[in-house]
Parts: C-alpha cells; structure tokens; sequence
C-alpha cells in the first residue's frame, strides 16, 4: 500500500483529500504545516507527498527545499496544491513538481497521482 503525506493548514480541506486517498487504498499521514511534513517525512518516507503552497508555517515551497537537502527526502514525488495559483510565487518553476489548482475534483487529483506514482513505459 502506498503512502501519501497530506500537508494542508486548512484541517476540512487536509481531511477531505485524505478521504479521497484512503477511498483509493492509500495509507496517509498528515500535517498542518510545512516544517511537520518534513519532519514526519524523513521519520516515515511516503511514497509521495501532497502539499499546500500557503501555510502559517513552512510554505510548499519552504518544504520542497527542505525535502532536496535530505538525502532521505530528496526523491519523494512533490504535488502543490494552491487556491491562489497565480500569486503563488514560483507556481510552476520546477519540472519535478505537479501542481493542482484548489479547488479540484477526486478524479483530477487521483490522475495527478497516477502520473507521478506510476512508472513510465519504455519505448
């Protein structure tokens, strides 16, 4: 069973996506901000991790730095998620980062994950 860390500050919207990922068969953990999500990623290394951009303590962006400096941590799949896409900052900037715009339906986010979590064919 793979394992998906939910980083959200906003607990019913963090709630809601962890309902769809266990519906799926996904274990999941969660945190509240990004500074948690690190630490219980380099405790527990999930298969991937979906994360908020703009959080009360360590934005997505502050965790996808913490996360390349961890050997531990550097090769976990990253997904950001944000309401406020176009204000986000570097919204877009990393080729290894997938990005959701909130708000998004259960089938957008389960294909996101799909295409990060599953291994691509060889041609």
């Amino acid at each position: 069973m793979k394992k998906i860390l939910v980083v959200d500050d906003e607990d019913t919207f963090r709630e809601m996506v962890v309902v769809m990922l266990k519906k799926e068969g996904y274990e999941t953990l969660e945190a509240d901000n990004g500074i948690t999500a690190f630490e219980l990623a380099k405790a527990n290394v999930p298969d991937m991790i979906i994360s908020d951009v703009m959080m009360y303590s360590g934005s997505g962006f502050i965790l996808r730095e913490f996360l390349k400096r961890e050997q531990r941590t550097t090769n976990i799949p990253l997904i950001l998620m944000s309401g406020k896409a176009q204000t986000a900052g570097a919204w877009g900037s990393d080729p290894d980062v997938d990005y959701l715009q909130k708000p998004f339906t259960h089938d957008e986010l389960i294909a996101t994950i799909d295409r990060k979590l599953k291994p691509k064919s060889k041609k």
